[in-house]
């Protein structure tokens, strides 16, 4: 099992909560593992959706999914904090594709503001959005209006 499977094997396995998707594989045919994230209390904040793909001979963890179940109370920043630290101890790349994912309730994050709040976390680029443990941020990221993705 290489890093980047064991990192996603970490988290399936400490939260056990289930969620179906729409769909559990990409287009690549790579397997999708979602689960009901925990906060250090046990309480589900929300849901992430984690794949394993390689593009280039470079074998990345994609974040397909991140969604908290209440949003302005920093559910988000807690669970991409999380994932961040995993991914620096399992020396792994993430990648994610930013987008506002609206629920109807909270007004839309524009594109700069959603940039901004993952580019606090390391995460740099264009359409997609990596993350190597060489770019770790030690302070909290300075947007954080409306955390939530």
């Amino acid at each position: 099992m290489n890093q980047e499977h064991a990192y996603v094997n970490y988290f399936y396995k400490k939260y056990e909560g289930r969620v179906a998707i729409g769909v559990g594989y990409d287009q690549n045919l790579s397997e999708i593992y979602p689960f009901v994230f925990e906060n250090t209390d046990g309480k589900s904040i929300g849901i992430v959706a984690l794949g394993v793909y390689t593009d280039e001979n470079i074998n990345y963890v994609h974040i397909y999914h991140i969604g908290t179940f209440k949003n302005n109370l920093g559910n988000g920043s807690q669970i991409l904090q999380e994932l961040c630290l995993q991914a620096d101890k399992y020396q792994i790349i993430l990648s994610l594709s930013p987008m506002f994912m609206p629920n109807g309730k909270n007004k839309p994050m524009s594109s700069e503001h959603l940039r901004s709040w993952y580019g606090g976390f390391g995460f740099r680029g264009n359409s997609r959005f990596k993350r190597s443990p060489a770019d770790m941020v030690i302070e909290a990221p300075s947007c954080q209006l409306s955390p939530e993705t």
